[in-house]
């Protein structure tokens, strides 16, 4: 049996487990547990739904944003709309790829058909998930050290070290050429096409290590950063409030980054149950009820998929696949 076989059947079941975690919190096994939810969705206020679909929007645009503003500092001319339906694209891909990164893989490949430009079109992608990595990590922090007198929170202060450290990891590897570099005079000269792929390997990160050199683009992305996180905490306030009005924003503040890192754990199929089980988790800390918390995971899911759809159809009517399909 493979390796990844076994990886993805420990996934499946690690899905499983976690879906029947949350399932049972909610007390959704039990029919009074099932007309509540079904209660709770057909009191929605619509008010706060629509709102959340608007804020959904921004950061998906935030997002898109601050990849143009990497991208353009390489002096690769792109359009901001075009890396937006790009974005989309991505979120679409995401449904059915391996990992949810899978995305961003899409959208360095359709950047790099358009550009010419593979390099900067992988280095930009990377950044772009880098810098918000980092920026998540640091008001994470910060929120850990201003609520640790008030709220217990062991498993999401395990899930911080273990993303500190991955991010640690991956920063030295990318960051320090000689890990790399190692690795490829080992390897050289051995197989021609391997050859070939640490020779990109290569551009590519000096095409990451280079924007170390342009402090204001940094400082920039990680500013955009900070407003995506602070759109992403409205963004599950108003879709809580919009099934609950007990949600409070300064909560929020707190729980938000928590759940994200939580769900940056690459443990379950695609993201499924995990995101739930971080929902889940994270709003009983603060008071809040497994069923509002499983209820406001829902409608998230339910707009991203929304996403998904759009990118689906930015996909069927983008120019450049066709024009790709014709050269054929």
């Amino acid at each position: 049996m493979s390796k990844n076989l076994l990886l993805r059947g420990a996934k499946m079941l690690v899905t499983g487990v976690l879906l029947g975690y949350v399932l049972n919190k909610a007390g959704l096994f039990d029919e009074s547990g099932r007309q509540e939810l079904f209660g709770m969705f057909s009191s929605m206020d619509w008010r706060f739904v629509a709102l959340s679909l608007l804020v959904s929007l921004l950061l998906n645009f935030t997002s898109a944003f601050k990849w143009h503003v990497l991208i353009s500092s390489r002096n690769v001319d792109v359009r901001l709309l075009r890396l937006f339906a790009y974005y989309y694209i991505g979120r679409f891909f995401n449904l059915f790829l391996p990992t949810n990164m899978g995305g961003d893989v899409v959208r360095m490949y359709k950047l790099a058909k358009k550009t010419g430009n593979s390099k900067e079109s992988v280095a930009s992608v990377f950044m772009e998930r880098f810098t918000g990595m980092i920026t998540l990590m640091i008001l994470a922090a910060i929120a850990f050290v201003v609520s640790f007198r008030i709220y217990n929170m062991p498993r999401i202060t395990l899930s911080f070290l273990v993303m500190a450290s991955a991010l640690a990891i991956i920063g030295w590897l990318i960051l320090d050429t000689r890990p790399f570099n190692f690795v490829r005079r080992l390897l050289l000269g051995r197989i021609k096409l391997l050859d070939k792929v640490l020779d990109k390997l290569s551009e590519v990160q000096h095409a990451v290590i280079s924007y170390r050199h342009n402090k204001g683009v940094l400082w920039k992305a990680f500013g955009i950063s900070i407003v995506f996180y602070f759109l992403a905490i409205v963004n599950v306030w108003v879709s809580g409030r919009a099934l609950s009005p007990e949600i409070q924003f300064v909560s929020m503040v707190i729980a938000v980054p928590a759940i994200m890192l939580i769900m940056n754990i690459p443990i379950s199929v695609g993201g499924i149950g995990l995101m739930e089980f971080a929902y889940t988790v994270v709003f009983e800390i603060f008071g809040y009820s497994a069923l509002l918390a499983l209820s406001t995971a829902l409608l998230i899911r339910f707009k991203t998929l929304l996403d998904a759809t759009a990118g689906g159809l930015l996909y069927l009517v983008d120019k450049d696949r066709r024009d790709m399909r014709a050269e054929q």
